[in-house]
């Protein structure tokens, strides 16, 4: 296809490593103009997406997983470039006598709403790891929960909106402990579980999960009226995926110092390619986010991985 004549694909992406080849024309597609741009803020990109701006987008689960209940406008592909262990993000303050997670039971802690994908992740983490239900703690959100979110019979979630951050807000002494995406800009602040790289290390060999926050979403008209392009998108995401790891191989590219020791332990914990996209080598992930999606109310069917991700034949183009 000529050059003029290709299709123009526009992507919401988040301001990362595994993105940035899709953005700075080192990685393009063969049958679309790919125009990615980059959002530091994830919330804003979604937002705009979700607005029709961008014809695909990074997007997170929690969202998707409540979307998808209703109609298939949207529909995703097995592309994973948002991935945290999550442990490390419940935070309290420096003077907190909490130190472990069983003592979050009959505790006040905040998130920034119920479908949040960090959030959702430690909830099912919490319950299943150490034995703190949902309804164990007293739920603070700063946003309201949609009405059509089913939550868990003796759930407690309360709406406070507040001013400031959740991070300031604990600060000021509102809750005992937050749960949040990112980590906090304000001092006087610590992780819950003060080792929590050994306890996430931990969970990884045990589990061989490492959760996954975002997928790459399209709308679907976009993919009635291209369906060719959820395949091209794929295979683009790969090939910048692998720049992304040749150069943190590369001791001379980072920043930090012991960058090639940090490299080194990494590899050792979780192989060659830990942000491996796809269903294949997948699975564990993702059946346990659907299950979390299920048991917190985000989902009232089930839903399996052909509902969810478009089918590609994954061995052609991620090998």
């Amino acid at each position: 296809m000529s050059e003029s004549k290709r299709p123009v694909l526009s992507y919401a992406s988040g301001y990362h490593l595994r993105a940035r080849p899709l953005c700075d024309g080192r990685v393009g597609m063969e049958n679309f103009e790919l125009k990615a741009v980059t959002f530091v803020e994830d919330g804003q990109g979604h937002e705009e997406f979700l607005a029709g701006r961008y014809d695909a987008g990074e997007f997170s689960l929690a969202n998707y997983l409540a979307l998808r209940n209703h109609g298939d406008t949207l529909m995703a592909i097995p592309v994973f470039p948002n991935r945290k262990f999550r442990h490390s993000y419940i935070f309290v303050r420096h003077d907190s006598p909490l130190e472990e997670p069983a003592q979050l039971k009959g505790k006040r802690v905040a998130i920034s709403g119920w479908l949040n994908t960090c959030a959702l992740w430690v909830r099912g983490i919490l319950s299943d790891e150490f034995g703190v239900g949902l309804r164990d703690i007293h739920w603070i959100a700063r946003k309201k929960t949609p009405a059509d979110i089913s939550l868990p019979a003796g759930t407690e979630v309360e709406t406070v909106p507040g001013e400031g951050s959740l991070a300031a807000r604990l600060l000021r002494g509102e809750f005992d402990a937050i749960i949040v995406p990112d980590f906090p800009h304000e001092e006087g602040l610590r992780r819950l579980l003060r080792d929590s790289k050994a306890v996430e290390q931990d969970y990884y060999r045990r589990t061989q999960i490492f959760p996954t926050s975002h997928a790459v979403v399209f709308h679907r008209a976009y993919l009635d009226q291209h369906p060719q392009a959820a395949a091209e998108m794929f295979a683009a995401c790969c090939r910048a995926k692998g720049l992304a790891l040749r150069d943190d191989a590369d001791a001379t590219y980072s920043n930090f110092v012991w960058n090639r020791q940090m490299w080194e332990e990494q590899r050792a914990v979780m192989g060659p390619d830990p942000w491996r996209y796809g269903i294949k080598g997948n699975e564990k992930a993702l059946n346990t986010l659907v299950r979390y999606g299920k048991e917190q109310g985000l989902l009232q069917r089930q839903l399996t991985m052909a509902d969810l991700f478009l089918p590609l034949d994954e061995d052609l183009i991620n090998p």
